[in-house]
């Protein structure tokens, strides 16, 4: 996305900038300038989203600039510094935006939505849930479900499990196919 250019021309704005020499200006036009292509696509790639906020934060940038008493420090590195502060901005904008969010939280009032999910019911339910899985586990022949055990719960890939126990990865497919056929017939009511 090409970045317009756009020349920086300052203005007298509550007479903030009568603290600016005039070569100062200059020099943060010079700056403006140069940077401000690439500075606009580095707070674009740092920004989340919210692309209305890359032209604020650049021209942030540059504001902080020209409220410093002195540009001294910008002698070395001009865009370090620049780079520096537009970082800077932006994790305040990110911060900003977290904290706005975080207003839009409502907390769940427990009394409207009453949570059973510790009462001795729930927790009977449960068990007897678990039990059904084990009964459907264990009616399946062993090596299927030894199969269908390393490829669900211990998240081994099929080559892996072939390996494992010296069988061929189509073999391993088919098993497979066999468990989950089952464990859907049998515990269809459960899924």
């Amino acid at each position: 996305m090409a970045v317009p250019r756009v020349n920086l021309r300052l203005v007298d704005s509550n007479r903030e900038a009568d603290l600016l020499s005039l070569s100062q200006r200059e020099y943060v036009e010079q700056l403006y300038g140069r940077y401000r292509g690439d500075l606009h696509g580095y707070i674009a790639r740092l920004l989340p989203s919210g692309a209305g906020d890359i032209e604020s934060i650049l021209q942030e940038t540059y504001v902080r600039l020209l409220r410093q008493d002195s540009l001294d420090k910008l002698s070395d590195n001009a865009r370090a510094y620049i780079y520096t502060t537009a970082t800077n901005l932006v994790r305040d904008s990110v911060r900003r935006h977290v904290r706005q969010k975080g207003d839009w939280h409502e907390p769940l009032d427990e009394t409207a939505h009453p949570v059973d999910e510790h009462s001795p019911q729930h927790g009977a339910q449960w068990q007897q849930s678990l039990e059904r899985i084990r009964m459907a586990l264990a009616a399946l022949k062993p090596v299927t479900r030894d199969v269908f055990i390393l490829s669900r719960f211990h998240e081994y890939s099929y080559p892996e499990i072939a390996e494992r126990l010296s069988l061929s990865t189509r073999s391993i497919e088919r098993h497979m196919s066999k468990a989950l056929s089952h464990l859907r017939k049998t515990l269809d009511d459960l899924l």
